[in-house]
């Protein structure tokens, strides 16, 4: 079955598509003007998938990373075979969509779609049976596609371009050396701003 996409709220992808249709209205960097172009019936939104919010403090304690909670959802929008931007939506705290949280052009746009045709060819995800789910780390400029397997299975990770130092591009991850490759950079943020706090009087 390999990477199956979630349904989110039919409420969750009107948002997301009217974000995408401002966006084409007002912008007017280059890539914008192609979402301009698309009429609204037209506009392709697609692969579906939540996003979980990281915090240092999970990373140092190695909590799990499959712990995380649902904090909103995430679609690609293309034109054709080319994917232009993404488009997330969050969640309230009844879980129901609460309103569009950004419209991104940037490079996770691009490096999404290549990861997901990258997995398309591994023999391992192929075999599997996966939910697309996305992590963001925003203390440590990391985002990573989290596939998600049925209970009892291993969670599989994997960074996106723009890659930390501390992370390989591409590089298919098990938890624990997910865990194990983010724990030390998140100690070192943590130790960073407490000096900085403290230097600032700041508690």
């Amino acid at each position: 079955m390999a990477i199956h996409y979630v349904s989110p709220p039919e409420e969750a992808r009107q948002i997301a598509l009217a974000g995408l249709q401002h966006l084409a209205k007002f912008a007017q960097d280059a890539r914008a003007v192609d979402l301009l172009a698309l009429q609204a019936d037209n506009l392709q939104i697609s692969v579906p998938h939540t996003t979980h919010l990281v915090e240092l403090d999970d990373l140092v304690a190695r909590r799990p990373l499959a712990d995380r909670a649902v904090t909103g959802w995430r679609y690609l929008a293309s034109r054709a075979s080319r994917v232009l931007a993404s488009s997330e939506v969050s969640a309230g705290a009844d879980g129901r969509p609460s309103g569009l949280d950004q419209i991104n052009m940037g490079p996770y746009v691009e490096s999404t779609a290549q990861a997901l045709a990258d997995l398309s060819e591994n023999d391992e995800v192929q075999a599997g049976d996966f939910e697309l789910r996305i992590l963001k780390i925003p203390a440590l400029c990391t985002v990573i596609l989290w596939l998600s397997p049925p209970e009892g299975e291993t969670n599989l990770f994997v960074p996106l371009i723009p890659t930390p130092d501390f992370l390989e591009a591409g590089r298919i991850y098990r938890e624990g050396d997910m865990l194990e490759a983010l724990e030390g950079p998140a100690r070192l943020r943590l130790e960073f701003d407490d000096a900085r706090n403290d230097a600032y009087g700041e508690s």
